[in-house]
């Protein structure tokens, strides 16, 4: 009965089928209530509530997801990540749909918004490693755009939020939402957090990420050096004095990026 309902779910994931979501909740449904029409003695895994909850959760059906998420904590599963991915998954079903209303209650309702993103960030660590950070996607997402639209004063704080999203974007294999993202992340950290930006610039050239604008003519520069650069490293074909060079060129473009040539428009 498991890979019954396993491959319903899958099946809803790769074609989006909302058909086969709903089957597969019939199928949990029956089984948690002993009528299935499987042999009623065959086990059947708590996770599936999860995995369940998970899908209908990212296909907007919110009453699926929420009593799938309330059958599991009433059969009492045993400790395992799926416990904190039903908790993670509770909280996205809880949380408002949209900050909008927040934001426009005016500054002094900025403060919430800058509280709620830390009790978020204490809740959702334990996610951020290794094949698990695709899970925040959405939630922070949410909170990122949230804080964006305050006059948050601690820029630091959101720059990491911005790095973490970027990683868990990359790490969902969403490269295109990366690459938006990208757009509009790195011009905020190179503005207000400079100390980050290396990170975010790195990041982005190694993960080989095209931002979605025009970029300075420095900038195209780093660009094709650090792409390069990686290239020959893939290749172990680099000159023994290439951290010189690099440094040195480095230097240069920095020292012309604070230049203004009347012949040349950089992007504002």
């Amino acid at each position: 009965m498991d890979l019954v309902i396993t491959q319903e779910l899958a099946r809803a994931e790769s074609q989006q089928d909302t058909d086969s979501l709903k089957r597969a909740y019939q199928l949990i449904k029956s089984a948690n209530l002993g009528k299935s029409e499987f042999d009623p003695t065959e086990s059947f895994s708590p996770d599936l509530f999860v995995l369940c909850a998970e899908q209908a959760l990212k296909m907007g059906q919110r009453e699926v997801s929420e009593d799938c998420i309330q059958m599991y904590f009433k059969v009492k599963g045993p400790v395992t990540q799926f416990l904190g991915r039903a908790h993670l998954c509770r909280a996205q079903l809880c949380a408002p749909k949209s900050t909008k209303n927040m934001v426009r209650g005016g500054p002094e309702y900025y403060f919430l918004v800058y509280n709620a993103s830390v009790l978020y960030w204490q809740m959702v660590r334990p996610f951020l490693r290794p094949g698990y950070r695709h899970y925040l996607v959405p939630s922070l997402a949410q909170m990122v755009s949230a804080l964006s639209q305050t006059e948050e004063e601690d820029k630091e704080w959101q720059a990491e939020l911005m790095l973490e999203l970027l990683e868990c974007y990359l790490q969902a294999g969403e490269s295109g939402e990366a690459a938006k993202f990208c757009a509009t992340a790195a011009p905020f950290i190179k503005a207000h957090v400079p100390q980050k930006y290396r990170q975010i610039f790195a990041l982005m050239v190694s993960r080989n990420i095209h931002m979605c604008r025009k970029k300075s003519f420095s900038e195209t520069i780093r660009w094709d050096i650090d792409t390069h650069t990686q290239a020959k490293l893939d290749q172990n074909d680099l000159p023994e004095d290439v951290n010189k060079i690099l440094k040195d060129t480095y230097t240069l473009l920095s020292q012309y990026n604070h230049q203004r040539l009347p012949s040349v428009r950089e992007e504002k």
